[in-house]
């Protein structure tokens, strides 16, 4: 079998190093991996209620603890991982001497964790005395091809010290999915560790035919160095420092991206000029209210953060930890909400999602063609087969998610090459439309055509995502709302396009299924008794008449009447749905509600972004308002401000925001929603293909005195502009415009 073969290979490659198998570290300390073989059982353990740092670099990303630190052994919640591999399950840094406090921590903007410690017990001193306080230990954790960790110790004390300090480590080279709880009928091999001079080597051998090895590198060389752990014998005199440095580098197949040889503050600069090209081709947002600045630059950062490699463009992964990677309904909202911030987000995005487009029927994957994928996965089970995410395409969304997005992009960037270079998936796109609707006759709806799928595929897509007030779950094949929504967009969008590429036949085809469809769901989904949409239609043709947030998205879609907007507006902003802190999946007061599930009853910040984006649509200005008063309020409980996936949908005037045990954070779409909220709270409408920027009936909240984006790219135009309440009114500057012409329009009732 190959993956045998590859599996021997494996082994001979190790024979011939030089190195040796070494044995473990003393007991006080030690890691994840006694058991060594082929098929060696996984151990997991839990972390707990833990607090963590995270950082992020395109695939690669790390969860610990707020001392940097990721124990216990095997800990599901934290680790380092590399394309859905486990690099570093275990990870501790200790002080004989003495117990390591913590005084601060912090994910910085400048590309590392920060965590200062003292060691506290030398000697007992007197009370309220400092004596025993006596180290200082800063921790700085980067990811540049791997975890690089610079430790600095220094002596406070007016004498000469001496102490010994231990890092232990770890690997169980788990799947993501693994970590996440899928159980396997049998792993790979796990050797025991190497030792390679002043590094060591720690191996498995996939089921998928890959060498996975992670390398531990330390400088200066270590006292001791085990196969689990590096000690060091430090000497200090008063006022000195000492300064250790640890490379945990993945490996895959002996290839890593690490740039050997870079000391710590070259890498430090290195990654300071990449985030600073990506800031220089972004617009620079700014206000004078503290907060939602912070909460706008943290959101640039995490989105330049989560940009992952995929073929020769970038795609932003979804969410730390469980969804870093590519899915094509995340990627492609977080790109529409950050159009305004940078558009190559969006154009980077429909390029990758174009080479993986679907081109036949394959039930496994449920690819089909024309389909946009729902998840890409490179970890060991994918790559064996174990699951079908090479990628898996169970998403009923996603395709007309691309179309929209790629006419968006267009109206940002005017770009009409770039739209000619999609055309071809544009269309493939909309053809896959016509074939689930027939050609806008029925609606869009979606089943599954394997176990291994997701049960639901549109934006709620767990298990009781989609169910009746009562909580019966609604039988396939689905129709959703906003996926019907989308279809119509899609298709007025596609028509605009074929228009502007010059096939105004197909053009006018597709204008006409946008209209043919619209009425079809005003005629189908309306609940006229109710006064309000359905959710869905069910296999059995029956309407779903829960009360969710889905159908705020059709006003995005501009597909509702401006009466039916209306209605749909006093729905969501009613006491039921609105929670004070935002737009609720599902409404209270249904026997399905729970504000603490996942879908049924929570706060999901892109999910408010949308609905605003719509509200804006039909100007109802006071409406969008509100929605950013709660995500406002919101951001004000999350001390790394940053909106996470989701949050409990417990009324505000309950008391602080409830913050959801497992949201991802940073997330693609959540990060990029308040860049969407800002557009609409502002009424700002893009349209470079006729060198057009408008502005229509501007609003600032009471804590916000003024607003300014500058250097916004539109078409080949840079402009800036600022926004200033006066009294009860908003003022708009145009500060500048360079590089071509552009007609603002500024327009307040």
């Amino acid at each position: 079998m190959p993956h045998e073969a590859n599996r021997t290979n494996g082994a001979a490659k190790r024979s011939e190093r030089t190195g040796h198998t070494v044995a473990r570290p003393r007991p006080a300390i030690h890691g994840p991996g006694d058991a060594t073989g082929a098929g060696a059982t996984l151990v997991l353990s839990s972390a707990g209620d833990v607090e963590t740092l995270v950082r992020a670099r395109g695939s690669l990303f790390m969860v610990t603890d707020r001392n940097g630190n990721i124990k216990p052994a095997g800990a599901t919640e934290l680790g380092l991982f590399h394309r859905d591999t486990r690099h570093l399950s275990y990870y501790e840094f200790v002080i004989d001497e003495g117990q390591l406090v913590r005084l601060s921590a912090e994910t910085t903007r400048d590309g590392y964790n920060q965590i200062d410690l003292m060691l506290s017990g030398l000697e007992p001193g007197e009370f309220l005395d400092d004596p025993k306080n006596y180290l200082h230990v800063r921790r700085r954790q980067m990811l540049d091809g791997g975890l690089i960790e610079q430790i600095t110790l220094t002596n406070f004390v007016r004498r000469r010290i001496s102490c010994h300090l231990s890092v232990a480590f770890g690997c169980d080279f788990a799947d993501v999915f693994e970590v996440r709880g899928a159980k396997r009928p049998k792993r790979g091999t796990l050797h025991p560790g190497i030792r390679e001079g002043d590094a060591v080597l720690l191996e498995y051998d996939g089921l998928d035919g890959s060498a996975y090895a992670t390398r531990i590198v330390t400088s200066p060389s270590p006292s001791e160095l085990t196969a689990d752990g590096a000690s060091f014998a430090l000497d200090m005199g008063p006022g000195e420092s000492v300064t250790l440095e640890l490379q945990i580098i993945p490996q895959k197949d002996g290839e890593d991206t690490a740039g050997r040889g870079l000391s710590y503050a070259r890498r430090t600069m290195k990654l300071h000029r990449e985030a600073e090209a990506f800031r220089e081709a972004s617009t620079r947002w700014s206000c004078d209210n503290g907060l939602l600045q912070q909460v706008l630059e943290q959101s640039a950062v995490d989105l330049y953060a989560l940009r992952i490699p995929v073929g020769r463009h970038h795609i932003v992964g979804a969410g730390i930890p469980w969804f870093c990677a590519p899915f094509g309904r995340d990627a492609l909202i977080a790109a529409y909400e950050a159009l305004t911030l940078n558009r190559d987000i969006a154009a980077d995005a429909l390029q990758a999602l174009a080479a993986f487009q679907g081109t036949k029927n394959d039930p496994i994957s449920e690819e089909e063609p024309g389909k946009i994928f729902h998840e890409l996965r490179f970890g060991e089970m994918a790559q064996a087969g174990e699951i079908p995410h090479r990628p898996y395409y169970g998403s009923v969304d996603a395709t007309p998610l691309f179309v929209i997005v790629a006419e968006a992009l267009y109206r940002i960037s005017a770009d009409r090459s770039a739209l000619k270079s999609l055309e071809p998936a544009i269309v493939r796109a909309l053809r896959w439309i016509d074939a689930e609707s027939e050609e806008a006759t029925r609606f869009v709806t979606y089943e599954r055509k394997t176990p291994a799928g997701l049960e639901n595929q549109g934006w709620k897509d767990s298990r009781a995502g989609v169910s009746f007030p009562d909580g019966r779950r609604a039988g396939t094949p689905i129709g959703l709302i906003e996926v019907q929504g989308y279809c119509v967009d899609a298709y007025a969008r596609g028509s605009r396009i074929l228009a502007a590429l010059g096939d105004e036949a197909l053009a006018k085809t597709y204008e006409c299924r946008a209209e043919a469809m619209r009425a079809l769901v005003e005629r189908r989904m309306w609940l006229e008794r109710e006064g309000r949409y359905a959710y869905a239609i069910d296999g059995k043709g029956e309407l779903l008449d829960t009360v969710v947030s889905n159908v705020g998205h059709l006003l995005w879609s501009r597909l509702p009447t401006r009466e039916r907007a209306a209605d749909t507006a006093r729905l969501l902003l009613g006491p039921a749905s609105y929670s004070g802190f935002g737009v609720r999946t599902l409404a209270a007061g249904q026997d399905v509600y729970n504000p603490l599930s996942y879908h049924n009853g929570t706060v999901w910040p892109h999910d408010n972004a949308l609905i605003a984006r719509g509200l804006a649509n039909y100007d109802l200005g006071g409406e969008v308002l509100k929605i950013f008063d709660g995500a406002y309020a919101a951001m004000g409980h999350f001390n790394d401000r940053r909106l996470p996936e989701l949050f409990c949908g417990i009324p505000r005037k309950a008391g602080p925001l409830v913050r959801y045990p497992v949201a991802c954070s940073p997330q693609a779409w959540a990060a990029a929603a308040p860049f969407l909220l800002l557009q609409s709270l502002l009424g700002i409408s893009i349209d470079a293909p006729r060198r057009r920027l408008a502005i229509r009936n501007p609003r600032l909240p009471e804590y916000v005195r003024h607003v300014e984006f500058r250097n916004m790219r539109i078409g080949t135009a840079v402009v800036s502009m600022r926004f200033r309440r006066v009294g009860a009114r908003c003022h708009v500057d145009r500060l500048d415009v360079a590089g071509g012409t552009l007609k603002t329009e500024i327009e307040i009732d």
